[in-house]
Protein backbone atom coordinates (compact mmCIF):
# COMPACT_ATOMS: atom_id res chain seq x y z
CA UNK A 1 0.00 0.00 0.00
CA UNK A 2 2.66 2.22 1.01
CA UNK A 3 4.73 1.76 -2.48
CA UNK A 4 1.29 1.83 -4.40
CA UNK A 5 0.72 5.31 -2.75
CA UNK A 6 4.66 6.56 -2.88
CA UNK A 7 4.31 6.13 -7.13
CA UNK A 8 1.47 7.37 -7.32
CA UNK A 9 2.57 10.57 -5.74
CA UNK A 10 5.74 10.09 -7.87
CA UNK A 11 3.97 10.10 -10.78
CA UNK A 12 1.39 12.39 -10.29
CA UNK A 13 4.50 14.94 -9.44
CA UNK A 14 6.47 13.86 -12.57
CA UNK A 15 2.94 14.25 -14.82
CA UNK A 16 2.61 17.84 -13.26
CA UNK A 17 6.46 18.79 -14.17
CA UNK A 18 5.76 17.44 -17.59
CA UNK A 19 2.85 19.62 -18.12
CA UNK A 20 4.46 22.79 -16.65
CA UNK A 21 7.61 22.07 -19.45
CA UNK A 22 4.84 21.81 -22.19
CA UNK A 23 2.46 24.23 -21.63
CA UNK A 24 4.50 27.54 -22.23
CA UNK A 25 5.91 25.73 -25.78
CA UNK A 26 2.16 25.20 -26.17
CA UNK A 27 0.76 28.78 -25.64
CA UNK A 28 4.34 30.14 -27.57
CA UNK A 29 3.13 28.21 -30.58
CA UNK A 30 -0.19 29.45 -30.48
CA UNK A 31 0.58 33.01 -29.45
CA UNK A 32 2.96 33.37 -32.80
CA UNK A 33 0.04 32.01 -35.15
CA UNK A 34 -2.54 33.83 -33.89
CA UNK A 35 -3.68 37.74 -34.02
CA UNK A 36 -5.08 39.86 -36.83
CA UNK A 37 -3.12 38.13 -39.04
CA UNK A 38 -3.47 34.54 -38.75
CA UNK A 39 -0.71 32.36 -39.86
CA UNK A 40 -1.26 28.55 -39.67
CA UNK A 41 0.08 26.27 -37.39
CA UNK A 42 1.26 23.83 -40.37
CA UNK A 43 3.02 27.39 -41.97
CA UNK A 44 5.37 28.64 -39.42
CA UNK A 45 8.35 26.71 -39.96
CA UNK A 46 7.84 27.98 -43.89
CA UNK A 47 7.51 31.13 -42.91
CA UNK A 48 10.42 31.46 -40.97
CA UNK A 49 12.26 31.25 -44.06
CA UNK A 50 10.34 32.99 -47.03
CA UNK A 51 10.52 36.34 -47.99
CA UNK A 52 6.81 37.80 -47.36
CA UNK A 53 4.52 39.85 -45.12
CA UNK A 54 4.15 36.93 -43.05
CA UNK A 55 7.84 36.22 -42.47
CA UNK A 56 8.08 39.94 -41.54
CA UNK A 57 5.32 39.70 -39.14
CA UNK A 58 6.45 36.84 -37.31
CA UNK A 59 10.06 37.54 -37.24
CA UNK A 60 10.54 41.05 -36.31
CA UNK A 61 6.62 41.64 -34.55
CA UNK A 62 5.39 38.65 -32.27
CA UNK A 63 8.64 36.50 -32.16
CA UNK A 64 10.69 39.17 -30.11
CA UNK A 65 7.05 40.30 -28.26
CA UNK A 66 6.47 36.78 -27.27
CA UNK A 67 9.77 36.19 -25.66
CA UNK A 68 9.98 39.49 -24.09
CA UNK A 69 6.47 38.65 -22.58
CA UNK A 70 8.14 34.77 -21.25
CA UNK A 71 10.99 36.68 -20.03
CA UNK A 72 9.08 38.76 -18.23
CA UNK A 73 6.72 36.20 -16.54
CA UNK A 74 9.41 34.18 -15.85
CA UNK A 75 11.06 36.63 -13.96
CA UNK A 76 8.63 37.78 -12.11
CA UNK A 77 7.21 34.47 -11.25
CA UNK A 78 10.17 33.03 -9.69
CA UNK A 79 11.13 36.74 -8.49
CA UNK A 80 7.72 36.63 -6.50
CA UNK A 81 7.71 33.10 -5.53
CA UNK A 82 11.41 33.57 -3.71
CA UNK A 83 10.54 36.89 -2.03
CA UNK A 84 7.19 35.51 -0.78
CA UNK A 85 8.67 32.19 0.44
CA UNK A 86 12.23 33.83 1.98
CA UNK A 87 10.00 36.55 4.01
CA UNK A 88 7.50 34.39 4.89
CA UNK A 89 4.40 36.81 3.45
CA UNK A 90 1.93 36.21 1.01
CA UNK A 91 1.34 39.62 -0.04
CA UNK A 92 5.20 40.55 -0.90
CA UNK A 93 6.33 40.70 -4.26
CA UNK A 94 8.83 43.68 -6.19
CA UNK A 95 5.81 45.52 -6.84
CA UNK A 96 4.81 45.67 -3.20
CA UNK A 97 8.48 46.24 -1.40
CA UNK A 98 8.76 48.56 -4.28
CA UNK A 99 11.56 47.18 -6.31
CA UNK A 100 9.49 47.79 -9.33
CA UNK A 101 8.52 51.04 -8.68
CA UNK A 102 12.32 52.52 -7.99
CA UNK A 103 13.19 50.79 -11.30
CA UNK A 104 10.26 52.54 -13.02
CA UNK A 105 11.75 55.79 -11.60
CA UNK A 106 14.94 55.38 -12.36
CA UNK A 107 13.80 54.23 -16.20
CA UNK A 108 12.34 57.40 -16.30
CA UNK A 109 14.84 59.54 -14.74
CA UNK A 110 16.68 57.99 -17.90
CA UNK A 111 14.31 58.79 -20.23
CA UNK A 112 14.42 62.50 -18.97
CA UNK A 113 17.90 63.20 -18.83
CA UNK A 114 19.23 61.63 -21.86
CA UNK A 115 16.49 60.85 -24.10
CA UNK A 116 15.47 58.22 -25.89
CA UNK A 117 18.65 57.83 -27.83
CA UNK A 118 20.45 56.43 -25.00
CA UNK A 119 18.25 53.45 -24.16
CA UNK A 120 20.78 51.47 -23.18
CA UNK A 121 21.32 53.27 -20.16
CA UNK A 122 17.99 52.68 -19.02
CA UNK A 123 18.52 49.31 -17.73
CA UNK A 124 21.52 50.13 -15.44
CA UNK A 125 19.39 53.28 -14.06
CA UNK A 126 16.13 51.14 -13.31
CA UNK A 127 18.73 48.15 -11.76
CA UNK A 128 20.54 51.04 -9.59
CA UNK A 129 17.17 52.38 -8.43
CA UNK A 130 15.42 49.08 -7.86
CA UNK A 131 18.53 48.47 -5.32
CA UNK A 132 17.66 51.32 -3.81
CA UNK A 133 14.06 50.99 -3.35
CA UNK A 134 14.61 47.71 -1.83
CA UNK A 135 17.41 48.79 0.75
CA UNK A 136 15.02 51.33 1.93
CA UNK A 137 12.21 48.97 2.46
CA UNK A 138 14.46 46.87 4.18
CA UNK A 139 15.78 48.99 6.56
CA UNK A 140 12.75 50.77 7.64
CA UNK A 141 10.68 47.25 7.80
CA UNK A 142 13.38 46.33 10.85
CA UNK A 143 12.17 46.14 14.40
CA UNK A 144 14.91 45.14 17.18
CA UNK A 145 17.04 43.55 14.27
CA UNK A 146 14.14 41.34 13.18
CA UNK A 147 12.26 41.57 9.60
CA UNK A 148 8.21 41.71 10.34
CA UNK A 149 6.13 40.87 7.70
CA UNK A 150 3.29 43.92 8.82
CA UNK A 151 5.91 46.26 8.98
CA UNK A 152 7.69 44.41 5.64
CA UNK A 153 4.60 45.16 3.89
CA UNK A 154 3.83 48.93 5.15
CA UNK A 155 7.39 49.95 4.25
CA UNK A 156 7.53 48.59 0.26
CA UNK A 157 3.74 50.85 0.19
CA UNK A 158 5.57 53.58 1.79
CA UNK A 159 8.57 53.21 -0.29
CA UNK A 160 6.99 52.26 -3.61
CA UNK A 161 4.55 55.65 -2.82
CA UNK A 162 7.52 57.50 -2.67
CA UNK A 163 8.99 56.72 -5.98
CA UNK A 164 5.98 56.46 -7.61
CA UNK A 165 5.63 60.13 -6.33
CA UNK A 166 9.18 61.20 -7.84
CA UNK A 167 8.03 59.53 -11.31
CA UNK A 168 4.66 61.54 -11.47
CA UNK A 169 7.24 64.59 -10.68
CA UNK A 170 9.75 63.48 -13.36
CA UNK A 171 6.73 63.56 -16.01
CA UNK A 172 5.44 67.03 -14.88
CA UNK A 173 8.92 68.64 -15.13
CA UNK A 174 10.08 67.31 -18.66
CA UNK A 175 9.41 67.81 -22.14
CA UNK A 176 6.00 67.07 -23.76
CA UNK A 177 7.42 64.97 -25.98
CA UNK A 178 9.57 62.97 -23.33
CA UNK A 179 6.60 62.69 -21.01
CA UNK A 180 4.54 61.01 -23.83
CA UNK A 181 7.71 58.17 -23.82
CA UNK A 182 7.30 58.49 -20.49
CA UNK A 183 3.77 57.68 -19.86
CA UNK A 184 3.55 54.95 -23.22
CA UNK A 185 6.62 53.39 -21.44
CA UNK A 186 4.88 52.82 -17.97
CA UNK A 187 1.45 51.54 -19.00
CA UNK A 188 3.53 48.36 -20.36
CA UNK A 189 5.54 48.47 -23.85
CA UNK A 190 5.42 45.04 -25.12
CA UNK A 191 3.33 46.32 -28.14
CA UNK A 192 6.63 47.96 -29.11
CA UNK A 193 9.19 45.32 -28.08
CA UNK A 194 11.87 44.60 -30.29
CA UNK A 195 14.84 42.24 -30.88
CA UNK A 196 17.15 45.33 -29.02
CA UNK A 197 14.57 45.06 -26.32
CA UNK A 198 15.10 41.51 -25.91
CA UNK A 199 18.87 41.60 -26.34
CA UNK A 200 19.17 44.74 -24.05
CA UNK A 201 16.69 42.58 -21.06
CA UNK A 202 18.03 39.11 -21.64
CA UNK A 203 21.28 38.82 -20.01
CA UNK A 204 20.79 40.20 -16.66
CA UNK A 205 17.22 38.42 -16.60
CA UNK A 206 18.67 35.42 -17.23
CA UNK A 207 21.55 35.93 -14.37
CA UNK A 208 18.65 37.00 -12.19
CA UNK A 209 16.68 33.59 -12.62
CA UNK A 210 19.70 31.27 -12.45
CA UNK A 211 20.87 32.95 -9.20
CA UNK A 212 17.14 32.17 -7.71
CA UNK A 213 17.42 28.47 -8.73
CA UNK A 214 20.59 27.75 -7.85
CA UNK A 215 19.61 29.43 -4.32
CA UNK A 216 16.29 27.96 -3.92
CA UNK A 217 17.68 25.75 -0.79
CA UNK A 218 18.61 28.45 0.72
CA UNK A 219 15.11 29.70 0.44
CA UNK A 220 13.74 26.62 1.90
CA UNK A 221 15.87 27.11 4.96
CA UNK A 222 14.94 30.98 4.91
CA UNK A 223 11.32 29.88 4.59
CA UNK A 224 11.32 27.64 8.17
CA UNK A 225 12.31 30.87 9.92
CA UNK A 226 15.52 32.83 11.09
CA UNK A 227 16.36 30.52 14.33
CA UNK A 228 15.78 27.14 12.07
CA UNK A 229 17.79 28.58 8.79
CA UNK A 230 20.65 29.76 12.11
CA UNK A 231 20.39 25.81 13.58
CA UNK A 232 21.26 24.77 9.39
CA UNK A 233 24.43 27.10 9.28
CA UNK A 234 22.91 29.45 7.33
CA UNK A 235 23.50 32.91 7.31
CA UNK A 236 20.29 34.64 7.64
CA UNK A 237 21.23 38.09 6.99
CA UNK A 238 23.68 37.29 4.21
CA UNK A 239 21.38 34.27 2.17
CA UNK A 240 17.98 36.80 2.54
CA UNK A 241 20.09 39.69 1.12
CA UNK A 242 21.17 37.45 -1.88
CA UNK A 243 18.03 36.44 -2.50
CA UNK A 244 16.90 39.79 -2.62
CA UNK A 245 19.40 41.36 -4.86
CA UNK A 246 19.08 38.57 -7.40
CA UNK A 247 15.15 38.75 -7.88
CA UNK A 248 16.13 43.00 -8.10
CA UNK A 249 17.93 42.08 -10.81
CA UNK A 250 15.54 40.01 -12.43
CA UNK A 251 12.88 42.42 -11.74
CA UNK A 252 14.44 45.66 -12.83
CA UNK A 253 16.02 44.10 -16.43
CA UNK A 254 12.70 43.38 -17.42
CA UNK A 255 10.85 46.66 -15.92
CA UNK A 256 13.37 48.76 -17.78
CA UNK A 257 11.69 47.21 -20.84
CA UNK A 258 8.44 46.84 -20.56
CA UNK A 259 7.40 48.76 -17.96
CA UNK A 260 4.91 48.40 -15.15
CA UNK A 261 2.63 45.36 -15.60
CA UNK A 262 0.63 44.60 -12.54
CA UNK A 263 -0.38 41.34 -10.44
CA UNK A 264 1.78 39.05 -12.62
CA UNK A 265 4.26 38.64 -9.67
CA UNK A 266 1.92 38.06 -7.23
CA UNK A 267 -0.50 36.14 -8.42
CA UNK A 268 1.65 33.45 -10.85
CA UNK A 269 3.60 32.10 -7.28
CA UNK A 270 -0.10 31.52 -5.45
CA UNK A 271 -1.16 29.30 -8.89
CA UNK A 272 2.16 27.71 -8.46
CA UNK A 273 1.71 26.83 -5.10
CA UNK A 274 -1.80 24.97 -5.54
CA UNK A 275 -0.52 22.79 -8.34
CA UNK A 276 3.34 21.53 -7.17
CA UNK A 277 3.09 22.97 -3.71
CA UNK A 278 5.37 25.07 -1.49
CA UNK A 279 8.88 23.15 -1.24
CA UNK A 280 11.17 25.72 -3.10
CA UNK A 281 12.71 22.56 -5.01
CA UNK A 282 9.92 22.69 -6.96
CA UNK A 283 8.20 26.15 -6.79
CA UNK A 284 11.01 28.29 -7.94
CA UNK A 285 11.39 26.69 -11.27
CA UNK A 286 7.36 26.12 -11.81
CA UNK A 287 6.64 29.47 -11.15
CA UNK A 288 9.25 30.36 -14.07
CA UNK A 289 6.43 28.33 -16.55
CA UNK A 290 3.42 29.65 -14.57
CA UNK A 291 4.54 33.41 -15.29
CA UNK A 292 5.56 33.22 -18.41
CA UNK A 293 2.29 31.26 -19.37
CA UNK A 294 0.22 33.71 -17.82
CA UNK A 295 1.76 36.64 -19.57
CA UNK A 296 1.23 34.73 -22.70
CA UNK A 297 -1.54 34.58 -21.89
CA UNK A 298 -2.50 37.69 -20.83
CA UNK A 299 -0.89 39.79 -24.07
CA UNK A 300 -2.54 37.77 -26.45
CA UNK A 301 -5.86 38.35 -25.39
CA UNK A 302 -4.68 42.15 -25.22
CA UNK A 303 -3.84 42.19 -28.74
CA UNK A 304 -6.93 40.07 -30.15
CA UNK A 305 -9.80 40.95 -27.71
CA UNK A 306 -10.67 44.08 -29.22
CA UNK A 307 -10.30 45.89 -32.67
CA UNK A 308 -7.89 48.16 -30.90
CA UNK A 309 -4.79 46.55 -28.46
CA UNK A 310 -5.63 47.40 -25.04
CA UNK A 311 -2.08 47.47 -22.64
CA UNK A 312 -1.29 43.97 -21.21
CA UNK A 313 -1.44 45.63 -17.97
CA UNK A 314 -5.39 46.07 -17.90
CA UNK A 315 -5.53 42.48 -18.96
CA UNK A 316 -3.08 41.31 -16.28
CA UNK A 317 -5.17 43.57 -13.37
CA UNK A 318 -8.73 42.52 -14.53
CA UNK A 319 -7.75 38.71 -14.70
CA UNK A 320 -5.45 38.82 -11.50
CA UNK A 321 -7.05 40.80 -9.24
CA UNK A 322 -10.10 38.61 -8.91
CA UNK A 323 -7.87 35.30 -9.25
CA UNK A 324 -5.62 36.27 -6.66
CA UNK A 325 -8.63 36.93 -3.85
CA UNK A 326 -10.11 33.68 -4.63
CA UNK A 327 -6.73 32.04 -4.20
CA UNK A 328 -5.80 33.96 -1.05
CA UNK A 329 -9.33 32.81 0.57
CA UNK A 330 -8.13 29.32 -0.08
CA UNK A 331 -4.65 29.72 1.62
CA UNK A 332 -5.21 31.51 4.43
CA UNK A 333 -4.90 28.24 6.45
CA UNK A 334 -1.34 27.53 4.41
CA UNK A 335 -0.18 31.20 5.59
CA UNK A 336 -2.24 31.58 8.61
Amino acid sequence: MGFTRNFGKSLELLLHKICLILLPIILFILYLSIGKYAITLTSLPSVLFKDSIEHTILLNVRLPRAIEAMLFGACMGISGAALQTTLRNPLVSPYILGISSGAAFGAALSIALLGTGYFFLMQPSAILFALIAITITLSLSKFRGQFSPTSLVLAGIIVSALFSGLLSLVQILVEPEKTQTIVAWIIGRLYAVTWSDVVTSAPLAIVGIIGLLVFRWRVFALSMGDEEAKSLGVSVEKERILVILFASIATASVVSVTGIIGWVCLISPHITRFIVGSNPKDLLPASISIGASFMLIADLISRTIWIFEIPVGVITTLIGAPMFLYLMRRAMHEWG
